[in-house]
């Protein structure tokens, strides 16, 4: 039986239909099943109290008001309300003509004023204004008294037994049409709930999509870098070696003295530091930072341990990187971890963009410009070809040989960069090649 009801309450509604007019439509087809059961208990009352032309009509009513759904189900929606609208103020009119004012009808028309606000938005003007005319026109006509010479009840008519039947049919509707509304907006709610439930686990999801996407950048970054990662430690390892050979022979030959001990210890100091700074500089990197809150970073540290990584890259195929003057009390406001992660995928571009140039040179420049820092990174390669421009950003997208790149680099830098209220650019104007990471200055409050 429930389903039999939830289908017709369904009836036409389809896929596609918005969710306001799915709701507008579901309370039509109850109406029409209100309406109904209203003119089957209306039939007998009038029989008894009523002209008989008003209980033909009452039949007639029945059987329009079961139509109505049929009127939705063959696409007609906003006509299948509006003759909701127009019968049931016709019903409540020809109370007036057959039975006078004192039948109730004046109470009838008052409560039609809620079924077109429960019926229509407030988007739909027209439909919505007829739906208020036409109870307004009624009363008024009704309460005119232009009808009293029309009257004509049946003789076991009861002007008080009516009108109370009559008020019962009007709070009947007034509840019906305050039952759908409240109906509706929970339903409307529900969805409504649903909807941003649905959104929210999407953007998590997106959220960790996003963040694992910039850890598999980033370690196919340390792959990148693996092998001169290497080569930049063992040649320290390899001198620390032959400084403590070299003292272990001249220990053997007791000719240790205090000058070349403090020469080879300071060589030894100076070489572990070295490797302190790679290593320190590798951990930076690598570590996942998404989840750090965003503080005071010193940009030139930043800048030296992210080119401390890449610079045997660069050297070894002889290309010439430098790093102009940083302010050393410069300071942005950022997760460093995610800033060194843009400027290892700037330079690695970089590095690939002059890699079979002639003459290779790769610049990290910096300017303050008001409140904000641009941290640009410039090198000499042939450029992004014009078609192309609107596109690097894109995820996938790029312009590398299959196998050298995934195309995520450009657009996880540019979704860091907003992520802290900046933005990465491509500078068209320059004759190199010129990106342009921008973020917010931090400025030290006054004590």
């Amino acid at each position: 039986m429930g389903s039999h009801v939830a289908s017709f309450l369904n009836l036409g509604i389809t896929p596609a239909s918005p969710a306001p007019l799915v709701k507008r439509i579901r309370i039509t087809n109850a109406a029409s099943v209100f309406g109904t059961l209203v003119m089957i208990v209306t039939i007998p009352i009038d029989r008894a109290q009523a002209p008989s032309w008003m209980v033909t009509l009452d039949v007639l009513a029945a059987l329009v008001f079961v139509s109505l759904a049929l009127l939705n189900w063959r696409g007609q929606p906003t006509a299948s309300r509006l003759g909701f609208m127009a019968v049931s103020n016709a019903l409540a009119l020809s109370n007036a003509i057959g039975l006078g004012a004192e039948s109730g009808s004046d109470m009838l028309f008052i409560a039609l004023l809620a079924a077109p606000f429960a019926f229509f938005d407030l988007e739909d003007r027209v439909p919505l204004m007829v739906g208020i005319l036409l109870p307004v026109a009624g009363f008024i006509l009704a309460d005119s008294g232009i009808f009293n010479h029309l009257r004509n009840p049946a003789a076991g008519y009861s002007a008080r037994s009516y009108h109370l039947y009559s008020a019962i049919v009007a709070l009947c509707i007034v509840l019906f049409a305050l039952t759908q509304m409240s109906r509706a907006n929970a339903r409307s709610e529900r969805a409504l709930r649903l909807d941003i439930a649905e959104r929210q686990r999407a953007e998590r999801e997106l959220a960790e999509t996003r963040q694992a996407a910039i850890q598999a950048a980033k370690m196919a970054a340390l792959g990148e870098m693996s092998a001169n990662l290497a080569h930049e430690v063992n040649n320290p390892l390899t001198a620390i070696r032959l400084r403590s050979q070299q003292l272990g022979v001249l220990s053997a030959q007791n000719r240790l003295d205090g000058p070349a001990v403090l020469k080879a210890a300071n060589e030894i100091d100076g070489t572990v530091d070295r490797i302190g700074r790679i290593v320190s500089a590798l951990r930076f990197f690598a570590r996942q930072g998404d989840q750090d809150p965003p503080r005071p970073e010193n940009l030139l540290s930043i800048v030296n341990d992210t080119v401390q990584l890449c610079l045997h890259r660069f050297q070894t195929h002889q290309i010439d990187l430098k790093v102009g003057t940083i302010p050393s009390d410069l300071y942005i406001d950022c997760r460093g971890t995610q800033i060194a992660q843009v400027l290892v995928n700037l330079l690695s571009n970089a590095y690939d963009a002059v890699a079979h140039q002639p003459i290779r040179r790769v610049r990290v420049a910096t300017e303050v410009v008001n409140s904000e820092v641009q941290i640009a990174v410039i090198d000499n390669g042939p450029g992004v070809p014009p078609a192309l421009v609107s596109r690097i950003m894109e995820p996938f997208f790029t312009t590398k040989e299959i196998g050298k790149g995934t195309g995520l680099g450009l657009s996880l830098s540019s979704g860091i960069a907003a992520v802290h209220g900046g933005r990465l650019t491509y500078d068209r104007t320059p004759s190199e090649t010129r990106f342009v990471l921008t973020l917010g200055r931090w400025h030290r409050r006054p004590a």
